[in-house]
């Protein structure tokens, strides 16, 4: 767990304040995606009667168990400080349950793929959009391994929604990326706990 350190505007705000943080701001993802696609006369994406075959499947299901499992190797491989977010991740979902974490995941995955892939890729191009959703990461500037890892994610989230014409290859990859990571901090975090109760 990432004690406070000088300058880790983290450690100035409460779990319970940074979720409800996460909320609202999910909350104006699907406010401005709503806004746009009245204005600028963007399709509705999300369609129950989009065809997704077994390579569209695997495709999310692959993405959104490899980045989890490269994020593990990579924390237990390299400095802890290139990986460090400022320990915001493990103050939101350390002290979640499993099920409020699928909540919360699945809210975000589908704000954000509404706003950027749904709406702003079908205005703005793959590009230009990508590199928005990865300003969006603006913690993770100064870590240029986590900006890359974000930046690479989300040129290749918006290609999975142009190749398979649907957004919710996607919004399930996105889905599944976060909630295996927050489920691993959660885990983690229960783990040190338990620890620390044992005194070991």
């Amino acid at each position: 767990m990432n004690s406070p350190t000088e300058g880790n505007w983290v450690s100035e705000f409460t779990s319970k304040q940074l979720l409800l943080n996460v909320y609202f701001s999910q909350g104006l993802f699907i406010g401005f995606a709503m806004i746009i696609s009245f204005f600028f006369d963007v399709p509705f994406p999300w369609n129950l009667n989009d065809e997704i075959t077994i390579t569209h499947f695997l495709l999310a299901i692959g993405t959104g168990l490899f980045l989890p499992f490269l994020s593990i190797e990579l924390k237990k491989r390299l400095p802890a400080d290139s990986l460090d977010d400022g320990g915001m991740n493990e103050k939101i979902f350390g002290s979640l349950s499993y099920l409020h974490i699928f909540v919360l995941t699945g809210i975000i995955a589908f704000a954000e793929e509404w706003l950027f892939r749904g709406v702003l890729q079908s205005l703005l191009g793959l590009v230009l959009t990508s590199m928005l959703f990865s300003l969006l990461h603006v913690r993770y500037i100064k870590k240029p391994l986590l900006f890359g890892i974000v930046t690479t994610l989300s040129f290749w989230l918006g290609i999975l929604y142009e190749i398979t014409g649907t957004i919710w290859v996607p919004f399930l990859a996105h889905f599944l990326i976060d909630f295996l990571s927050g489920s691993w901090i959660a885990r983690e975090q229960k783990r040190e706990m338990k620890d620390s109760d044992n005194g070991v």
